[in-house]
């Protein structure tokens, strides 16, 4: 209810509070009410996440890009099916128009669509990488890594 009551906000073209979007949204990280949080934002709102937000304001897709990435890696391991299934409300054009607007959040170049279609588990590429980052602390101290 909280992520439609959001999304209804802002849907009717309420402005943006960032303090308090943020904080709902920080909320919802928690992996056990994101999907749900998610859903409801979504259903109502799935447009606005594709706006580009107004000059001083942050957008939807910026509020959630930055609790997600603030997510630590366990959180967004379990966070990740969640995330998957509630951006599933998009069709596939409008999943490539979010990637591409996170490609320009961070001023990277590339296809968003390539982006979309990679041929291996996101979530088996996610554990890999947690993976790899902890061997790599756990190499570091014990001194056995490679000097960076």
């Amino acid at each position: 209810m909280r992520g439609a009551a959001l999304g209804l906000r802002r849907a009717l073209g309420a402005l943006a509070e960032p303090a308090g979007e943020a904080e709902a949204f920080a909320v919802a990280a928690d992996p056990a009410v994101l999907g749900d949080w998610l859903a409801g934002l979504l259903a109502l709102a799935r447009e606005e996440i594709l706006r580009p937000a107004p000059k001083g304001e942050q957008s939807l897709l910026d509020t959630l890009d930055g609790v997600v990435t603030t997510m630590t890696d366990d959180v967004f391991l379990n966070a990740l099916p969640a995330l998957r299934q509630a951006f599933a409300f998009f069709p596939p054009r409008e999943r490539e128009r979010v990637a591409q607007l996170l490609l320009d959040r961070r001023n990277l170049h590339g296809s968003a669509r390539t982006l979309l279609r990679t041929t291996a588990d996101p979530l088996l590429l996610a554990r890999a990488a947690a993976l790899e980052e902890h061997t790599d602390l756990l190499l570091d101290r014990h001194a056995l890594g490679a000097p960076r």
